[in-house]
């Protein structure tokens, strides 16, 4: 009779305080179904403790059929070192991203216009030129002292050498030898040097005429 006079707002109310009190809590914990669940080989291995199959597997935990944790399978040792392998990859990329920028940055603070790199350029290697030109000069100085040695010994006829004709022949070999180690010495330098201007050219070129793509806003 006095359950009927209640309104029904009154008995959902009640309903819910019966619900909280400690034995009604007690109740539905002893009522709930609690599931440990893994794949194992292509099988499901279920357990109300987790299975000690499911130990480093992805496994879920359910109650009363509703998933309430889900845990990642740990990586093996092969996929852990990939993961390393490409971690080690992205950050040698973005090193390299930032050395590049960098050089850039300062190759169009070195030059202002491409016909700058290109006089610049045209300077050095004429600068090189001049030394190198000098050098083979002096090489060609030394050369014919080394001849004229040689055609006072060759006049001998195989006698002994004066000591004084035996150190200069020696002396004029080795300054020859030192000559043309000069001269390749710069003429290498002058190829590096043209080599690292068409580096630079090439990427001044390709950094100053880049096409930038218009802007989503800006196409409509």
């Amino acid at each position: 009779m006095f359950m009927g006079r209640m309104r029904r707002s009154d008995f959902l109310f009640l309903y819910a305080v019966l619900a909280l009190l400690p034995g009604a809590a007690a109740a539905g914990q002893e009522n709930s179904l609690k599931v440990f669940s893994c794949e194992v080989d292509g099988r499901q291995v279920f357990g109300d403790t987790l299975p000690k199959e499911c130990y480093g597997r992805a496994w879920v935990e359910k109650v009363n059929g509703v998933t309430v944790y889900r845990e990642a399978a740990q990586p093996s040792a092969a996929e852990s070192a990939r993961r390393r392998e490409k971690e080690r990859q992205r950050e040698t990329a973005l090193r390299e991203t930032i050395r590049q920028k960098r050089q850039d940055d300062a190759l169009r603070e070195r030059y202002a216009s491409l016909a700058e790199l290109d006089a610049r350029r045209d300077n050095d290697v004429a600068q090189l030129d001049g030394v190198i030109a000098e050098l083979r000069a002096h090489e060609r100085e030394l050369a014919e002292r080394c001849k004229g040695l040689d055609d006072e010994v060759a006049a001998l006829q195989g006698k002994p050498l004066p000591d004084g004709l035996a150190s200069a022949v020696a002396y004029a070999n080795e300054e020859l030898a030192r000559g043309r180690a000069a001269i390749e010495k710069k003429v290498k330098e002058r190829d590096d040097l043209r080599q690292r201007f068409d580096v630079d050219r090439r990427r001044y070129i390709e950094i100053t005429t880049r096409v930038i793509a218009p802007d989503a806003d800006a196409a409509h």
